[in-house]
């Protein structure tokens, strides 16, 4: 019987997040988004950490959790020549509740920038953040 009610509870939840929504809308607003970017450089951005660091900083949504939802959330975004992350959109998405907290632990990274002909220069950059319940 609590199966069949988490079971509707998730098809509940799947209907009224439009889950299978992929990609979150840019914030066109900001002009930073607007400007010119390489995909591929002679020296690509480097995640300061790691992935692993970074996947230590995820807050799995609890009621994701207790769903069951698991699975992978990928972000796309802009590395500046600073190496901050700018204008992060969710590529491939499990939800809005992953989706949210993805977008929030990549927006926390720090790189070394992309180099290209020996000078820093904004790189697309994408991530993917794993969201797996470990019970």
């Amino acid at each position: 019987m609590k199966s069949l009610a988490n079971l509707l509870l998730m098809l509940l939840f799947v209907t009224s997040c439009d889950i299978f929504q992929n990609e979150q809308d840019l914030d066109l607003s900001d002009p930073r988004c607007e400007e010119s970017f390489f995909v591929v450089v002679e020296q690509m951005p480097t995640l300061i950490g790691g992935l692993a660091e970074l996947q230590r900083k995820v807050v799995y949504p609890k009621e994701a959790r207790k769903l069951g939802i698991e699975g992978r959330v990928t972000v796309q975004f802009l590395v500046s020549k600073e190496g901050n992350v700018i204008c992060p959109k969710v590529i491939r998405g499990l939800g809005p509740l992953c989706n949210a907290a993805a977008v929030k632990a990549v927006n926390q990274a720090k790189f070394t920038p992309g180099m290209h002909a020996g000078e820093p220069v904004r790189v697309q950059y994408s991530l993917p953040i794993v969201f797996r319940s470990q019970d």
